[in-house]
């Protein structure tokens, strides 16, 4: 998937773009900015570095979405303290110059589809014609993806929508509001969705890349936050962009019995787009330092620096099958030995060594349904939000839900989701979309991430800072 020479080729000409006037003897065959984007294969070099600018970032995601709330716990107790500040994140004792506080990553994928977006239309190239659509809807994506998170986690941000390829233009750009930012990324995902194919002739594309699906997939997810969190009240779009995914013969659900297929087999049919990483390209990431035991055989341990809470590992019930692929518990090879451990993220072993290359699922089936199920809830169709619900729940081998009312049937998809989706990131967005952080967590918490302090000191205009900071 990855054409590593126009990759790096791509990546050094935005790191040296602005150097023109001190280096101005530019041979022929050299590539610039400004002759860069002149073939099909460098706008698909180009594309590949906007999806690798995200890659590595996912453990982050989780210590966001998961960290502090209550699925996921630092073992102080058991283990110790190996990262203090992803203690001083779960107790919501957040540092303006927090690891967990930047950005630039987002930003640095979004400046890379600014220049697809910019420079892929007027390419020349004859064999661009074939692909400049899928390409130009995988930009449109992306801008999007990296928007939805920075705008939850941040409130108000920068819109950039040009691409920065000097230093001579002004940099110090303000926040817009997010309503602002929501509105551009649905502008986003809907030409993402026009343009993006149905799926690619190979599956790891399908699932790997960006497709018709997996824009639907994200505007449902869009629509759920503005509709809850921005009271927006779009409900009905939540149901309609689902029933798009659900209706496609391209995802389905894994067997009950399979659960924890969908995380260690990879790109099953139920993925609609998740991070790819291969330890044979040395495409890894970091998620067996954050949750796999420590072993005595150094080399196919972890860190263990966060836990699954006794809430969630009390949440599966008795017969509930997705438990064993959710949580395990750490064996005689062990430092530490019958620890709660999660089981989603464990790499591959080779020999004596444990590669950290799970991929990392983005957007999912079950996910999909959840999200239909509280819509149909939210207009009133509670009948049809209990079906959907009790499809994700037969498929966990449980019994149909005791819920009847609207209030009780939200709850019961709240829980549901808690359960099914836990150390995929989804939890405190859920809590905090729905207003619920305090009623379920017993206690408040920052709703929004601090700007970092050096981004603030690089640039004023990005004042205020957030409450609480």
């Amino acid at each position: 998937m990855r054409p590593y020479s126009f990759l790096i080729a791509f990546v050094l000409i935005l790191s040296v773009s602005a150097c023109t006037e001190i280096i101005n003897q530019v041979p022929p065959s050299a590539l610039t900015e400004t002759t860069f984007f002149k073939t099909a294969n460098d706008a698909e070099a180009a594309v590949t570095a906007s999806y690798d600018a995200i890659q590595g970032d996912d453990p982050r995601w989780i210590v966001w979405g998961d960290a502090r709330c209550d699925n996921l716990e630092v073992p102080v107790d058991i283990i110790g303290i190996t990262d203090p500040t992803v203690l001083e994140f779960t107790q919501d004792n957040i540092s303006t110059s927090s690891t967990y506080a930047t950005w630039n990553k987002f930003f640095v994928s979004i400046n890379r589809v600014n220049n697809i977006l910019a420079k892929v239309p007027a390419i020349q190239d004859p064999s661009i014609n074939a692909v400049r659509d899928r390409i130009l809807g995988e930009a449109y994506f992306l801008r999007a993806f990296n928007y939805f998170f920075l705008t939850r986690l941040w409130g108000a941000v920068p819109l950039v929508l040009e691409p920065t390829i000097s230093l001579n233009v002004d940099l110090k750009v303000s926040r817009v509001p997010a309503e602002v930012v929501l509105d551009q990324i649905v502008a986003d995902l809907k030409e993402a969705e026009s343009k993006l194919p149905v799926s690619y002739s190979a599956n790891l594309d399908t699932r790997g890349r960006a497709t018709k699906g997996a824009a639907q997939a994200l505007l449902a997810r869009v629509y759920l936050w503005k509709s809850s969190y921005n009271k927006t009240n779009e409900w009905q779009s939540v149901v309609d962009y689902t029933t798009k995914v659900i209706a496609s013969p391209v995802y389905s659900l894994a067997p009950g019995a399979s659960y924890a297929s969908i995380f260690t087999a990879k790109n099953t049919a139920e993925s609609i787009w998740e991070l790819q990483y291969n330890y044979n390209n040395q495409e890894l990431n970091t998620l067996v330092r954050l949750f796999i035991p420590r072993s005595t055989k150094v080399q196919t341990g972890g860190e263990q620096i966060l836990i699954p809470s006794k809430k969630i590992e009390n949440a599966f019930v008795n017969g509930d099958l997705r438990k064993a692929g959710a949580i395990f518990y750490s064996d005689s090879l062990s430092t530490y030995k019958n620890v709660r451990s999660v089981a989603k993220y464990q790499g591959t072993i080779v020999g004596a060594s444990r590669f950290s290359d799970s991929n990392f699922i983005i957007l999912r089936l079950a996910d999909v349904i959840l999200m239909k199920a509280e819509a149909q809830a939210q207009l009133g169709k509670v009948t049809e939000a209990i079906d959907l619900l009790n499809t994700i729940r037969k498929r966990a081998g449980l019994p149909n839900t005791t819920a009847t009312t609207k209030e009780a049937v939200l709850i019961a998809i709240e829980e549901e989701r808690f359960i099914e989706l836990c150390f995929e990131g989804h939890r405190w967005y859920d809590l905090l979309r729905t207003g619920r952080v305090k009623a379920v967590l017993n206690t408040d918490k920052k709703a929004l991430l601090p700007v970092h302090i050096n981004d603030i000191l690089i640039n004023p205009n990005l004042l205020p800072q957030n409450p609480g900071y």
